[in-house]
């Protein structure tokens, strides 16, 4: 055992592949045509760190060889799912958008609530696009308990959340989170709706069987046609890593989701300026929401 010290020691700073300026266009023009997601020449080193380790345990001394092993239809499907598990950020918490989330349970959901009583409906159908380790749709779980079902008791809720990501769908599923995750989630909904572990806190069945993850690529037209009759959908955070071309894609996709009055949320930062025409802005101080109307 001590013998094979320096062979280990050895093969620990041998340089990793690198990345040619060539393959680093080839590998991110895949990736645009298949996620949607745009890396400028800056991210070259980025993609060149995430995947370096990847090649190793794979045993592939080349970006070039990687690239093949990914357009090879035997290995696509699996390979696919660990880059992008790879290449996608997370970042998330509860209750992240204040102004957000309190624009929804307070203004938009009883407006659309009460809207749906003149057709005789009791139900709301929210989708959470890009839904990571399940922060988002949880925290609408929680507002739907909270909030809206005293309110309207015979309400029925359906939450879906979706990712490129699958283990960040295995996350969100198992529903336990760290004291980072909940930083920003209010005592009172600690203490109503998780149960703290020595500091793993795990959402209550109550919340947790309001809301189904599934996987979801935003640019699989296919599968985003079957996505409809949503209330409301949270998109935020994500256009932001696309190109202007499938910006336009996407959030046309999503208009087709939406029912007529329902409501897009994206990040504070995003806009739909060049991208559509057919949502109008509403107005609400520090969160960008827009009505199909």
């Amino acid at each position: 055992m001590f013998q094979e010290a320096p062979d280990i020691i050895q093969s620990e700073i041998l340089p990793g592949p690198k990345l040619s300026d060539d393959t680093f266009i080839l590998l991110r023009n895949f990736i645009y045509e298949k996620t949607g997601i745009f890396f400028t020449e800056k991210k070259k080193y980025f993609l060149e760190g995430r995947l370096a380790k990847r090649l190793h345990t794979l045993r592939i001394t080349h970006f070039e060889d990687y690239l093949q092993l990914l357009r090879n239809d035997q290995y696509k499907l699996t390979e696919f799912e660990f880059l992008c598990n790879t290449i996608t950020i997370n970042e998330t918490s509860f209750f992240r958008n204040e102004p957000q989330i309190n624009a929804y349970h307070q203004r938009l959901a009883p407006e659309i609530i009460e809207s749906k009583k003149g057709v005789g409906a009791r139900s709301l159908r929210i989708w959470c696009a890009a839904s990571s380790s399940g922060e988002e749709p949880y925290t609408l779980a929680m507002l739907y308990l909270e909030y809206l079902k005293p309110r309207y008791p015979d309400l029925h809720i359906q939450i879906i959340g979706t990712d490129i990501n699958t283990a960040m769908i295995d996350l969100a599923r198992k529903g336990e989170y760290n004291n980072y995750a909940v930083r920003t989630t209010p005592e009172a909904f600690l203490k109503k709706y998780f149960t703290n572990d020595n500091g793993l806190y795990k959402i209550n069945s109550e919340v947790k069987d309001l809301v189904r993850f599934e996987y979801q690529n935003l640019m699989d037209r296919q599968k985003i046609r079957q996505m409809t009759h949503f209330d409301f959908i949270f998109c935020t955070n994500i256009l932001i890593y696309f190109d202007e071309k499938a910006k336009i894609q996407v959030v046309g996709d999503l208009y087709y989701s939406l029912n007529r009055g329902g409501y897009l949320f994206i990040g504070y930062s995003e806009m739909l300026h060049r991208i559509s025409t057919a949502f109008k802005l509403v107005s609400i101080p520090r969160a960008t929401v827009y009505k199909k109307e």
